[in-house]
């Protein structure tokens, strides 16, 4: 089993980051599975921001790019490990390999723990987004409006070294929620989950704190293992319904997207 882990930021510069994120997902994958961690070839740390999302998700050595690299390289799944999903629904459009995203995965597996669920963002403008993405996917009843740490993603990155603040401030609003009724809560950040994670944070006040980045990898092997024994793949009907290989290829030169990973330092 191979699996291509996507992350929307350049994490070959994100050097605490990566390797937390390495040693999580080594302890839970089966032993057959091998990880390949990628990032974007180069991009901001803005994440908080839309128009940065956007320019990350699509730009040449981006995450749509990258998935298309995976499926090209003969990857059995991506896992998109950021909870605004980017690109994901367009991904499935372009790749027959199955593309999992963080955050449906991780709300979708929410309402089979609890009745409700919520998460936490890093930032405000992020929990909106979240919010939004809770009702795209038909799970405005399950959800309750996300919480933030009321941090940039910069500032996540000092968790890594120093975690009291930003555990204390997670625990906080993870109180909150629960106070507001949810039964699930979401570390709502690859990041933010390695570092809860690897604080040991796993329930505050009976509310189960999930661990979202076990729960894509995971699902991402078994959709993979899935596709290669039935040939279970996203319905081409309308929504992810794709081009013919030659539009593709049109493409590809039209926005020089790159077929290897060209990383600035």
């Amino acid at each position: 089993m191979k699996i291509w882990w996507q992350s929307s930021t350049p994490i070959h510069r994100l050097h605490d980051y990566r390797n937390a994120l390495t040693a999580h997902l080594d302890s839970v994958k089966r032993p057959d599975t091998e990880i390949h961690i990628n990032g974007v070839d180069d991009g901001s740390m803005d994440l908080h921001y839309n128009a940065v999302v956007a320019i990350n998700s699509y730009g040449p050595g981006g995450v749509l790019n990258k998935i298309m690299q995976a499926a090209d390289q003969g990857y059995d799944a991506v896992a998109i490990g950021c909870f605004l999903d980017p690109a994901m629904q367009e991904a499935r459009e372009v790749v027959p390999i199955p593309v999992m995203g963080l955050g449906e995965a991780s709300m979708l597996a929410a309402c089979m723990y609890g009745a409700k669920f919520s998460g936490v963002a890093f930032h405000k403008k992020q929990s909106q987004y979240y919010d939004r993405k809770a009702f795209e996917y038909g799970l405005k009843d399950r959800h309750v409006p996300f919480g933030d740490l009321g941090i940039d993603f910069n500032e996540v990155q000092k968790g890594f070294t120093d975690p009291g603040a930003m555990t204390e401030r997670f625990v906080k609003e993870c109180k909150r929620l629960a106070a507001q009724g949810a039964e699930v809560i979401l570390a709502a950040c690859a990041t933010v989950n390695s570092i809860i994670r690897r604080e040991k944070i796993n329930e505050v006040d009976g509310v189960l704190i999930m661990d979202c980045n076990a729960v894509l990898l995971k699902t991402a092997e078994g959709m993979g293992d899935l596709y290669k024994s039935i040939g279970l793949q996203a319905s081409r009907r309308l929504l992810y319904s794709g081009p013919q290989k030659k539009s593709l290829d049109d493409w590809r030169k039209l926005y020089n997207f790159r077929s290897s990973a060209q990383l600035k330092p």
